[in-house]
This record gives C-alpha cells, sequence and structure tokens, in this order.
C-alpha cells in the first residue's frame, strides 16, 4: 500500500492510497475460494466449479464487494498508522477501480477533529431557579387535558361553519389537472387555520353538506408548497357530515378516567408536580445552554466543514419530519426547510461547534459512559416504544455503531449536567430566578442546549 497525504487546509485531509497487485490478488483469490465453497454450479459437485466460470456468472459483484472491502480496510489502516482521526466518515472516491489492472488507487478526504483545550469554563455561576406553578396553571393544564378527552357527536346542520369538526374530502386542481398529493380521502377536520393549510379552513366555510362544490384560490410565486405556488388552484371539496366537540365534566369520574387517580383533588396534585418538573427541565435547559453560549465564547475555535454539513443535513431532516406530522409531503417538507439555508448552516455551526467543545470538556473531566449505563438506556428506549416500534428500537441499538453513537449523546448529556451542577453550586448569591410554567411552550420542546446533546445521533 503506497499512501500520500496532502493537506488542502489547516483541517482539511485528502489521503491518495495505491494498493500493490500481490494485495489486490489475494482479496480476489479470497473471495473466489469462498463463492467456491458456497455456491454449486450444475455439472460440478459443491466446491469444485473452476475458477473461470465463477468470473463468469459472479465477476461483477466479486470486484464490487472485493473493492469495497479493500477501500474500507485500507482506508482504516491508513489513518490509523498516520493518526489520522476524522470527525465524520470520510468521503472515498475511486480513481482507478479495474481489479483486472495491476493497480487500484483511491482518495479519501475528509477533516481533522480540532484538537483544543477548553479555558475558562470553571468558573462559571448561574443560580438555580425558584420553579413557580400558579392555580392558574393548574386549571389550564387541567383544562387542555379535558378537551383532549372530548368527544364528537354529529350534528343536524346543513351548512359548515368556523370550528366545526367536518368528515371532508379534498382535491386540487390546475389547468384542469390534478396536482400530485393534493387528494385528501374523507376524514374528520376541524375547520381552523391552525389545523387546515393551503387556505382550506376559508374554503371550506360555508359549504353544504353532500354538494360537492369547487372553489379557487391563488398562491403566490414563493408559497412554501411547490405544486401550489404562482398557481390559481381549484380545490374540490364535499363535506358530508358535522360533528361539535363534547367535553367531559372536570370532576372526580373524570379524574378516575385519567389513571390511578380518586378524585380531582389527587389529579391536580399530580398535574401540579408535572407541571413543576416540566418548569424546572426548562428552566436547566436554558440555563445549560446559557453556560455553554459563555464558553463557545470564550473559546473560538474553527469548525470542520464536513461537521457542519452534516449538521445541516441533520436539521433539514429533524425539521421536515416535524412538518411532516402536520401532514405536509416528505418532499413538500424538505424543500421549505431549505428555503433559509443561511439560517439553517448558522444554526448547524452553532450546534457543531456546540458539540465539539462539549466533547472536548468531556475529555479534560474524564468523563466517560459505562457499558452497563448504555445498556440501561437502551432498556429504557425499548421499552418506552410500543409494539412495532419496540422491535425496531430493540434491533437498531443491536448494533455496535448506533450503541455507540447514544454513548456520545449520553456523555454529552452528562458533561452539560455536571457543568450546570458545578455552576449552581458556585454561585453564592442563590438569586432567584423566577420560572413561571405559563412562560413555557406547550408541550415537549428542545432547545439548543437539548440540541447540544442530539448531534450524531442516528436514531431514537
Amino acid at each position: 500500500m503506497n499512501v500520500n497525504i496532502e493537506t488542502p487546509s489547516a483541517l482539511r485531509r485528502k489521503v491518495t492510497i495505491e494498493l500493490e497487485p500481490h494485495e489486490i490478488k489475494r482479496e480476489l483469490d479470497r473471495a473466489y475460494n469462498q463463492l467456491k465453497r458456497s455456491v454449486q454450479l450444475k455439472g460440478f459437485r459443491p466446491g469444485r466449479a473452476p475458477r473461470n466460470l465463477l468470473e463468469r456468472f459472479f465477476g461483477d459483484q466479486v470486484r464490487g464487494d472485493v473493492l469495497h472491502r479493500l477501500q474500507k480496510e485500507y482506508t482504516e489502516k491508513a489513518l490509523q498508522e498516520n493518526a489520522l482521526e476524522p470527525v465524520v466518515e470520510p468521503e472515498v472516491v475511486t480513481e482507478e477501480s479495474d481489479l483486472k489492472k495491476p493497480q487500484v488507487r483511491f482518495t479519501a478526504t475528509f477533516d481533522l477533529r480540532p484538537q483544543f483545550e477548553v479555558k475558562g469554563y470553571k468558573d462559571l455561576k448561574v443560580p438555580k431557579p425558584v420553579i413557580e406553578v400558579s392555580e392558574a396553571d393548574v386549571d389550564e393544564a387541567l383544562e387542555r387535558l379535558r378537551q383532549r378527552s372530548g368527544s364528537l357527536r354529529k350534528i343536524d346542520r346543513r351548512v359548515v361553519q368556523p370550528g366545526d369538526f367536518v368528515l371532508a374530502s379534498f382535491e386540487a386542481f390546475a389547468g384542469g389537472q390534478p396536482i400530485p398529493n393534493s387528494k385528501f380521502e374523507p376524514r374528520v377536520v376541524r375547520v381552523a387555520s391552525e389545523e387546515l393549510r393551503h387556505g382550506l379552513d376559508e374554503l371550506l366555510s360555508g359549504v353544504e353538506l353532500g354538494t360537492e362544490v369547487h372553489k379557487q384560490r391563488a398562491y403566490p410565486a414563493d408559497y412554501y408548497e411547490p405544486e401550489l405556488a404562482g398557481k390559481t388552484v381549484e380545490w374540490h371539496i364535499k363535506a358530508s357530515d358535522i360533528y361539535e366537540r363534547v367535553l367531559p365534566d372536570l370532576d372526580d369520574e373524570f379524574a378516575k378516567d385519567q389513571g390511578d387517580y380518586q378524585n380531582l383533588a389527587e389529579l391536580r396534585a399530580a398535574m401540579r408536580r408535572q407541571l413543576e418538573r416540566r418548569a424546572s427541565e426548562e428552566a436547566d435547559a436554558r440555563a445549560r445552554q446559557g453556560l455553554l453560549d459563555l464558553i463557545i465564547e470564550r473559546n473560538p475555535i474553527e469548525v470542520p466543514e464536513s461537521l457542519v454539513a452534516r449538521e445541516v443535513r441533520n436539521l433539514e431532516l429533524e425539521a421536515a419530519a416535524s412538518l411532516e406530522t402536520l401532514g405536509m409531503p416528505r418532499e413538500a417538507a424538505i424543500e421549505r426547510v431549505r428555503q433559509d439555508q443561511d439560517d439553517l448552516k448558522a444554526r448547524a455551526e452553532k450546534r457543531a461547534r456546540s458539540a465539539l467543545i462539549v466533547d472536548a470538556i468531556a475529555a479534560q473531566e474524564g468523563i466517560e459512559i459505562t457499558d452497563d449505563e448504555v445498556a440501561d438506556r437502551v432498556a429504557t428506549l425499548v421499552s418506552q416504544g410500543g409494539g412495532h416500534q419496540r422491535e425496531r428500537l430493540a434491533e437498531f441499538y443491536s448494533h455496535p455503531e448506533n450503541r455507540e453513537a447514544l454513548r456520545q449523546v449520553m456523555r454529552r448529556e452528562k458533561t452539560l449536567d455536571r457543568l450546570l451542577e458545578r455552576a449552581q453550586a458556585a454561585d453564592d448569591t442563590h438569586t432567584a430566578d423566577n420560572v413561571s410554567s405559563s412562560e413555557l411552550p406547550g408541550g415537549a420542546t428542545t432547545s439548543e442546549a437539548a440540541d447540544t446533546t442530539a448531534s450524531g445521533k442516528t436514531e431514537e
């Protein structure tokens, strides 16, 4: 193996690897010997098929497998022998791949993980928050629970009004032709702008049951849905039934239906604890991010381009997945996310820089995650999944590379927790940071600090 290393920039490396003929021959011989033992050709006993026939029938597949194996093996060997640590998987390009010729040459291009010492993070101080949850906060949470527990009841009205729940179908046409991915089979929808996209709530209002109506709507050229952008669209709409939401009374019977509660007072107490826990978690997340921002400010570092590119892809997928849950087609969701590339890149660069700094602090502090801790987290994740998801998670985390990605996530979480614990313990002022749960966004949220721990996570 002949290796040549180029240095296009401070962090980027381009490694060119040329394999000698004997190395190629050895791998091909090994591959064909294994194939001979496992394949049976008509007219030959098992293990007796001649090499020339194997090459005729399986040559392309064997050469492809061998080339892939050679690239992986010798790239790892070259990196190890030259003490090179890529921050993400190298991009391998084959320059000469004909295994029939005496030489194979390929290049591996990658960025190095920057080496630096994080300074100025041990003297930081933050106050411990004082969490306050008011009776009004509990009342609002109970009302949201009551709304989610409501049922739908069909009503005797013929015309759709805003706020109704309606069994309806939709399809969009432009120039007399149906627009791809615009057809919605009959389903129950709420006639509200926050729940229906493309202005369908306005188009659905006033529709009479049982009659298909055709209504037009023009969309601007920069509309986020490419199939609708710049078009005057004719929507075909049909409503079949109208429903109203029936809400249960907020009493002891309602509390018993929500779980192991004897009365409404017990449910209120449990709701208060949940709100306090959520507020505490959000306050800690803000404090961790504040600490991280200060540390980043004190430690300017160069971020590898390939790491930023990976984080851009991760952010695109995460944001697109959120839009998909709202009913947006996957391609349209990704296209919408990519509209503001400057913002996307800035967020990706911050997340990548945060991850590098947290990893460096973890190394300086000697923070590690044991195999038992990883196993416990995997068991928790699998147990929280339901049905098919539980099996999928178990299979996913059976692969070593996915367990290592989880270990990295846990290591970053542990490092951030230690930083926060130390900074709060060092604070002598005990300044109250009153945090009301009513100030927090509804439902589960993810701060940039939490984003840092998720960097590199493949699936969870």
